[in-house]
Parts: C-alpha cells; sequence; structure tokens
C-alpha cells in the first residue's frame, strides 16, 4: 500500500498528529509504502492500543461543471 499523506484529508490537521505514519515516520517527506505483508502485523499492533491506527482518508475529487452548452 502506498500512502502519500498529501494526498489524505486530513493532511496536516490534528487527526494527522495521530496517524501511523506521522507517529512512527513522522516527519513525513515522501510517499510511504507499507508492505501487504506487514498490514495485518500493522493491524493487530494497532487493536491492541500500541500504535496508531492509519488514518489516510483520500481527498474527494472535486466537482467538475459540465462542459457550458454551445450556441450558434
Amino acid at each position: 500500500m502506498k500512502i502519500d499523506c498529501t494526498q489524505c484529508e486530513m493532511y496536516r490537521s490534528t487527526h494527522c498528529d495521530d496517524c501511523l505514519v506521522s507517529a512512527v515516520l513522522h516527519p513525513i517527506d515522501a510517499p510511504v509504502e507499507i508492505d501487504d505483508e506487514l498490514g495485518s502485523s500493522v493491524g493487530a499492533l494497532a487493536g491492541a492500543g500500541l500504535i496508531p491506527v492509519l488514518r489516510f482518508r483520500p481527498r474527494a475529487e472535486p466537482a467538475t461543471e459540465p462542459p457550458a452548452a454551445e450556441t450558434g
């Protein structure tokens, strides 16, 4: 799993401070990759309260306006 914190809705918010990536790898200066094999271990540690959970939420795509109708 590749995590780019700049693409997270919570980037630089108070929630960011309590995220797995920020807590373990602070400061973040590049995208982070968490190997799929580590995912269950990280989940178990977070579930036990030993590390923060991953709070990454992708930013919502901005709404696009439909093209203007042509007159003529």
